[in-house]
């Protein structure tokens, strides 16, 4: 679909005041695919990818006349190289990126890959986290997670995540070959009994403060707009895909310091609080998310400043129904945190088209490591 943005710069393209259109195409992994027979929202309004992983020129572009008759014009673009992504969105872009953001613009600020330097730090000391390319089943019943390891990395197309329950939920990773996966009950995260704000308990248990961090790391957000968004991109794993225990609640607090210590001085806090059957939340249908703060939202200690940020810390509970210490019995698997600028506004950039992917089974496209695809967007035309 078109979208506002698209049409204005349309016209101003039309007229030779802009010079581009549609000249890339932008993959994203954020939303639920549409089920064949769903009907397509409105994206008019929309102005950028829900969790954009990618962007490739267009090669070709063409007319052409759809299996009813009705006339398209249709872009395509090559998604090759040797990563792996789950394709649920893709959107129209005139240019690369925005040249009024500069250095300013959206980008990733972690993939969780192996290239990032993340360890899992417990109440002791600092240990590397390591990869597990066996089936995370190992010898016990084929749906469920036998690792012992709290935190561990693993092959995104697992064959544990391959059966029809965990693909119903959403449950596997979509960005790159290899996800970062972190156990329920690694960290103690409550929230405050006044402010509600998350924070670690101090109830006493073996892991309350544990937690993943990436050290020597920076985060230049000074100059961005307040209105401008961190988004993060994860799923939710069952230990056992046919477990009884439910899911009442996953929490995860994100801390941008500068020293990985225990009581930071300045700091500033992203929070995930995801509570069953608030703000459409349903763990029961579907269990992959983006949650989206704009800067202004993040917590701060006075004085904060992100020229000072060296160490990213993340932690991680997840609560059972009727449970009120964190549960062992469900993991998250972390596929991205980025920047989204929302604000660097250009008469002459922006989403231009945008839709959701539509399949028979309401499944992402999936485009499998060392492959190349090849994706198309097309436009149906009418008189008016």
């Amino acid at each position: 679909m078109i979208t506002d943005i698209g049409r204005n710069i349309l016209a101003k393209y039309l007229i030779g005041e802009a010079s581009s259109y549609a000249s890339y195409i932008a993959i994203g992994v954020g939303p639920e695919p549409l089920a064949v027979g769903e009907p397509f929202p409105d994206f008019s309004a929309q102005k950028n990818l829900d969790f954009e992983v990618i962007r490739v020129p267009i090669v070709s572009r063409g007319y052409v006349y759809d299996e009813l008759g009705n006339p398209n014009i249709v872009f395509a673009a090559e998604i090759s190289g040797d990563q792996r992504y789950e394709i649920t969105e893709v959107g129209l872009y005139p240019g690369r990126a925005n040249p009024l953001a500069a250095n300013l613009d959206s980008r990733m600020l972690f993939n969780f890959s192996e290239a990032e330097n993340w360890e899992y730090h417990t109440e002791n000391a600092s240990q590397a986290i390591p990869l597990i390319v066996a089936p995370l089943n190992l010898d016990q019943p084929s749906g469920s997670i036998a690792v012992t390891e709290q935190v561990f990395r693993t092959n995104s197309n697992n064959t544990l995540f391959a059966g029809p329950i965990r693909t119903g939920l959403n449950e596997r990773p979509r960005f790159l070959n290899r996800s970062l996966i972190v156990k329920g009950d690694t960290s103690y995260v409550v929230n405050n009994a006044t402010s509600n704000n998350l924070e670690i308990s101090t109830a006493g248990t073996e892991y309350n403060a544990s937690h993943i961090h990436f050290n020597n790391t920076s985060a230049t957000f000074d100059a961005n707009s307040t209105d401008d968004e961190l988004r993060m991109a994860f799923s939710i794993l069952s230990k056992d895909e046919t477990q009884s225990e439910t899911l009442q609640s996953v929490k995860i607090l994100v801390e941008f310091a500068e020293a990985d210590v225990a009581s930071p001085v300045n700091f500033a806090r992203f929070e995930v609080d995801l509570v069953q059957g608030t703000d459409s939340v349903d763990f029961t249908g579907n269990r992959y998310f983006v949650v989206k703060k704009k800067l202004s939202e993040l917590i701060k200690s006075p004085g904060f400043t992100w020229s000072a940020v060296n160490s990213t810390r993340i932690y991680v509970s997840t609560y059972q129904t009727g449970q009120t210490a964190p549960s062992e019995n469900f993991y998250v698997a972390f596929d991205g945190l980025k920047l989204e600028n929302t604000t660097a506004l250009n008469p002459v950039y922006g989403l231009t088209g945008y839709s959701l992917i539509k399949t028979a089974d309401g499944s992402p496209i999936v485009k499998e490591s060392n492959t190349s695809n090849i994706v198309e967007f097309r436009f149906g035309m009418e008189v008016a």
